[in-house]
């Protein structure tokens, strides 16, 4: 869910892309945003990105299942696509139309640069982590 929405109930188009973000890495990692926590050091799987990205280890990301059988370029051009789609901020975000470019390879995809103080806010983290909790809880229940 875009943090624009979670936090203060504001919907942009943005939102979609924020979304479509969520839905490539979690294709190339072959794992759940909601449900993958590898250690009690990452919250979902845009924050082990998040940390692959700065430790310029994007290849991590990849999902083992896929062998050898892919072309490295064009996972490493989904990961930073993912990445520039999970912006923060809304206005920083590409255009679904400058997201298809990027995927066809007929734009550059810009390096993420991100302001770590962003995701630092600790009433930031703790409504994003409410709204998972409750997501969880009404997931749970519906089973």
């Amino acid at each position: 869910m875009a943090p624009e929405y979670a936090l203060w109930g504001y919907l942009t188009d943005k939102a979609d892309v924020y979304s479509f973000g969520v839905v490539a890495l979690e294709l190339v990692t072959a794992k759940s945003n909601m449900k993958f926590h590898p250690s009690e050091n990452y919250v979902c799987l845009l924050d082990w990105a998040l940390v692959s990205q700065q430790k310029g280890d994007l290849m991590e990301l990849v999902a083992p299942r896929f062998g050898s059988e892919f072309n490295k370029e064009e996972a490493i051009r989904m990961i930073k696509i993912a990445l520039l789609c999970h912006n923060p901020s809304p206005a920083l975000r590409p255009t679904m139309s400058t997201v298809v470019l990027m995927l066809e390879g007929r734009t550059a995809v810009h390096e993420l640069i991100m302001d770590p103080s962003i995701y630092g806010h600790k009433l930031r983290f703790e409504a994003l982590r409410n709204q998972f909790n409750s997501f969880t809880t009404e997931s749970t229940s519906e089973c």
